[in-house]
C-alpha cells in the first residue's frame, strides 16, 4: 500500500511542479526577454521485488528553457540590421524634411533671386530694382547659411549620439559580465541546474547590446558568454568587461569617433568602416555617406553659383561706368592635419576651376615615399607627385606641399566645407 501511495504522490508532486511552471509562463508572458519553460520529468529508479523490478513513479529532473541557439542568432542578425537601417533612416528623414520645406527652401530663394535679376535687367537704371536684387541676394545667402548650419548642428547631434551609444555599450557589457559571474556561481550551487531567470536577463541584455552594435556570442564551458563585436573587438570575456570610449577623431577633432580602451596602449581608434552594424553603425554610416554628401553637394552648389555669378558680374560695368567686381564672397578649402602626424609637412589648397570641383572630401596620406589621395565619396585612390615648387593639381584644386612628411602622415582635404560659412554679399 505504501508503494502505491508513494507512486501516486510522486505523480501529484510532478504535476504540481508542471503546473507551477505553466503558471510562471503565463504570468511572465509580457516580461521582455522571458523564455518559455518546460518541466522535465523522468522515471524514478525501480525497486527489485519478488516479481521483478517495480517502478517507483516519477520525479522532476529539471525545468528547461525552450531556447534555440540557431533561431536566436538569426533573430540577432535581423535585429542589428534593422536597428542600423532605422537609425540611418531617422537621420536622413530630418535632412529630407528640412530640404523639402517649400516656403524656405533654397530653390524658392534662388528663384526669387533670378526673378529679381531679370527685373533689374529690364530696368537697369532703376535704383529700387538694384536694391531689390541686393535684398534677394542677401536672402539667398542667408538661406544657404541656414541650411548649412542645420547640417552642422546635425553633425553635432551625431557626436552626442555616438557618446550616448558608447555609454550604453559599456553599461551592457558590465551587466553581462556580472551575470556571467552570477550564473557560473549559481550553476555550481545548483549542482548543474541553471538559474533560468538570469539566463533570460543575460540574453535580453545581449539583444539590446546587439541592436546598438552588432555582436557575436561564443559560449564557453559552464555557459559563460564571451561577447565580441562583429569586427572582432572583445567586449566581454567571462566576468571581465572591456570598455569603449567616445573620443575626438585624430583626422577631424570636431568629430567624435569610437575607440577601444587598451590598458597599455590607451585609446585605440576603431576605423569607422569596421563599425557598420547596429544603430551605432547606422549613425556612423549616415554621417560618412549621407550627411557628408549633402553638405558637400550644398557647398559645391554655393561655390559654383557664386563663382559663376562673380565672373559675369566682373564682365560688366556698374551705374557709374566702373568695371564690375566680385558680387559674392565665398569660403576657401580647408585642410585638416591628423593629430598623430610625426612630420612637419603642411598643405595649402586653393580652387583653380570651380566647374571641376567635386562634392567630396579627400584623405591625403604619405606612404611608401609617395602621396596618395583618396576621394572619400567614391573611395577611389590615386597617387600624386608634387613638382619642384611643391604643387599638385587635380579635380579643380591646387595643393602646395611644404616641409618634410613622415610615414603614415595624413591630412583631410575639405574643398567646400567652409564655402558657405564665409559666403557673403559684397555689393551694397
Amino acid at each position: 500500500m505504501s508503494s502505491l501511495i508513494n507512486n501516486a504522490m510522486s505523480g501529484l508532486n510532478a504535476a504540481q511542479a508542471a503546473l507551477n511552471t505553466a503558471s510562471n509562463n503565463i504570468s511572465s508572458y509580457n516580461v521582455a526577454g522571458y523564455t518559455r519553460q518546460t518541466t522535465i520529468m523522468a522515471q524514478a529508479n525501480s525497486t527489485l521485488g519478488a516479481g521483478g523490478w517495480v517502478g517507483n513513479g516519477v520525479y522532476v529532473s529539471g525545468v528547461q528553457r525552450e531556447y534555440d541557439a540557431f533561431i536566436t542568432n538569426q533573430l540577432r542578425a535581423a535585429q542589428t540590421q534593422s536597428s542600423g537601417l532605422t537609425a540611418r533612416y531617422e537621420q536622413m528623414s530630418k535632412i529630407d524634411n528640412m530640404l523639402s520645406t517649400s516656403t524656405s527652401s533654397l530653390a524658392t530663394q534662388m528663384q526669387d533671386f533670378f526673378t529679381s535679376l531679370q527685373t533689374l535687367v529690364s530696368n537697369a537704371e532703376d535704383p529700387a530694382a538694384r536694391q531689390a536684387l541686393i535684398g534677394k541676394s542677401e536672402g539667398l545667402v542667408n538661406q544657404f547659411k541656414t541650411t548649412d548650419q542645420y547640417l552642422r548642428d546635425q553633425d553635432k547631434q551625431v557626436n552626442i549620439a555616438i557618446g550616448a551609444s558608447v555609454d550604453q555599450i559599456n553599461n551592457y557589457a558590465k551587466q553581462i559580465a556580472s551575470l556571467n559571474d552570477q550564473i557560473s556561481r549559481l550553476t555550481g550551487v545548483g549542482a548543474g541546474a541553471s538559474p533560468n531567470n538570469l539566463l533570460d536577463q543575460r540574453d535580453q541584455l545581449v539583444s539590446e547590446l546587439n541592436q546598438i552594435v552588432g555582436v557575436e556570442v561564443s559560449v564557453q564551458d559552464g555557459g559563460t558568454y564571451n561577447i565580441t563585436m562583429a569586427n572582432g573587438y572583445s567586449l566581454v570575456q567571462g566576468s571581465t568587461a572591456r570598455q569603449l570610449a567616445a573620443v575626438p577623431s585624430s583626422a577631424d577633432p570636431s568629430r567624435t569617433t569610437v575607440a577601444y580602451v587598451d590598458g597599455t596602449a590607451g585609446n585605440i581608434e576603431i576605423p569607422e568602416k569596421l563599425l557598420n552594424t547596429g544603430s551605432l553603425g547606422g549613425i556612423l554610416t549616415f554621417r560618412s555617406q549621407d550627411l557628408d554628401q549633402t553638405r558637400n553637394t550644398l557647398g559645391q552648389l554655393a561655390l559654383a553659383f557664386a563663382e559663376a555669378f562673380n565672373t559675369q558680374h566682373k564682365a560688366g560695368f556698374d551705374a557709374n561706368g566702373d568695371a564690375g567686381e566680385d558680387f559674392f564672397a565665398i569660403g576657401k578649402p580647408a585642410v585638416l592635419q591628423n593629430t598623430k602626424n610625426k612630420g612637419d609637412v603642411a598643405i595649402g589648397a586653393t580652387v583653380t576651376d570651380t566647374s571641376a570641383v567635386l562634392a567630396t572630401d579627400y584623405k591625403i596620406s604619405f606612404d611608401n615615399n609617395q602621396w596618395q589621395v583618396t576621394r572619400l565619396a567614391s573611395n577611389t585612390t590615386f597617387t600624386v607627385t608634387p613638382d619642384a615648387n611643391g604643387k599638385v593639381a587635380f579635380d579643380g584644386l591646387e595643393l602646395t606641399f611644404t616641409g618634410t612628411p613622415a610615414v603614415n602622415d595624413s591630412f583631410t582635404l575639405k574643398p567646400v566645407s567652409d564655402a558657405i560659412v564665409n559666403m557673403d554679399v559684397l555689393i551694397t
